[in-house]
């Protein structure tokens, strides 16, 4: 047996296990720390604690309050509180029972760990926090009926309003859904249409997932297991079944963002932090555990780097193109062919997601466009160049022609002056 966090290994003679208290994973006394709890102290390992203040310094920081609007929200997330209070206005009678059931039957279910602690700092001892949420989930639903209802819209409307009132929270979740697929709408996954899209969006997560990183056979075979048996799970609820820490760096991240792919390029990157984990026993709790912020950020900067070379490529392709345009466009296109695509790109084409291959292809076909375009205006120039030598032949000529008759000219007038003058000197 060995610590869950250092991997150090226990023995006979040396065995200084314990459990935390937060996650229950098993950790050595190098990695166990104590947290105090409302006058109490418990050993909790040594990743908790980073996160258990992260959520203080967050709470700390951003003045955060139950259905208040803190400074996160009023700063980063939406732009004039003021108006958004004139203008989304909440249900006052509750339309929908079965919203107000759901609400209370989630808020007696205990959440993971990290998202549970956090709302217990917020929520305890609030007395409308059951009727908050509903009006605010049936006045969604209501105002949005092409999105539609289900119990991952409560969960994200109580993560939200432990950052913002009511009203705002209203205004950024239809800002959410608005700038998502339909494939993530509650009410789209009702219909048939949605089972071709999600066999779709099963096999473009794959295949992402093969470009974006580097896996063995079996890291494949693990991936799709999991894409096919949690992609909606995660997606449907904003990853909100991950540590607060990482919760809130990838909503907020989706929130400001205005790229519908983001949420997609996120599951990308818990699936290769937690390769190994996809397949072991209780993986969700797991992957809560072993997903943290710098790892998040680290592939991310790792996906950064792969698209920007990407990019670098297609530029050098464009430069190359302008310095060679005096060869043919067949030479041209197999330089810029040679230059983007070899190496490991030339690898990683072939397995990326028919999106991002989709648009590759319309920027090398907008490419090839424009050096045959570019090949169109070499020949004409040829051609007239080719004129402009046959003009300046006949001009040349014509010139030399009149030169020798202008000399003759001259020659003879000079032989006229020369007689007249020998005649009169005699």
């Amino acid at each position: 047996m060995s610590c869950d966090i250092c991997k150090k290994a226990f023995n006979i003679l040396w065995r200084r296990d314990t459990k935390c208290k937060r996650c229950n994973r098993i950790i050595c006394t190098d990695c166990s720390k104590l947290q105090q709890v409302r006058d109490v102290f418990r050993n909790i390992c040594k990743v908790c604690m980073q996160d258990c203040e992260t959520i203080k310094k967050i709470i700390s920081d951003s003045l955060l309050a139950w259905n208040h609007n803190s400074q996160i929200a009023k700063k980063y997330w939406v732009k004039d509180v003021e108006f958004i209070k004139q203008v989304y206005k909440l249900n006052k009678d509750v339309k929908s029972s079965k919203i107000a059931r759901d609400v209370k039957t989630i808020m007696q279910t205990p959440m993971n760990y990290s998202i549970q602690e956090f709302f217990n700092l917020l929520i305890f001892n609030n007395r409308d926090v059951e009727s908050t949420i509903t009006n605010v989930v049936d006045t969604f639903v209501t105002r949005n009926p092409k999105v539609g209802y289900n119990q991952y819209l409560i969960k994200l409307t109580i993560f939200l309003l432990c950052f913002c009132k009511d009203y705002v929270c209203l205004k950024i979740l239809e800002d959410l859904y608005h700038k998502i697929p339909k494939q993530y709408y509650p009410e789209y996954q009702t219909t048939q249409e949605f089972i071709k899209d999600h066999d779709y969006m099963q096999h473009d997560a794959i295949q992402d997932v093969k470009f974006r990183f580097k896996l063995e056979q079996d890291q494949i075979i693990a991936a799709k297991q999991f894409i096919e048996s949690a992609m909606m799970h995660y997606k449907n609820q904003f990853f909100l079944n991950l540590s607060f820490s990482c919760a809130f760096y990838i909503l907020d991240k989706i929130i400001q963002s205005t790229d519908s792919t983001e949420i997609d390029k996120f599951f990308s990157v818990i699936i290769q932090i937690n390769i190994n984990q996809l397949q072991t026993k209780n993986s969700e709790l797991v992957i809560a555990r072993t997903t943290t912020v710098e790892s998040i950020k680290q592939y991310q900067n790792q996906m950064s780097k792969k698209r920007s070379s990407l990019y670098l490529s297609v530029d050098k392709c464009q430069q190359d193109a302008q310095l060679q345009s005096q060869q043919s466009c067949r030479t041209v296109q197999r330089k810029m062919e040679i230059s983007e695509f070899e190496a490991d790109e030339n690898e990683n084409l072939s397995h990326q997601s028919p999106t991002l291959l989709q648009s590759q292809k319309l920027e090398i076909s907008k490419l090839t466009q424009e050096l045959l375009q570019l090949e169109q205006q070499i020949n004409q120039l040829k051609i007239e160049n080719s004129k402009l030598e046959e003009i300046s032949v006949q001009n040349t000529a014509s010139l030399f022609k009149e030169y020798e008759n202008s000399l003759s000219d001259l020659i003879d007038q000079t032989e006229i002056l020369l007689k007249q003058s020998m005649m009169m000197s005699g």
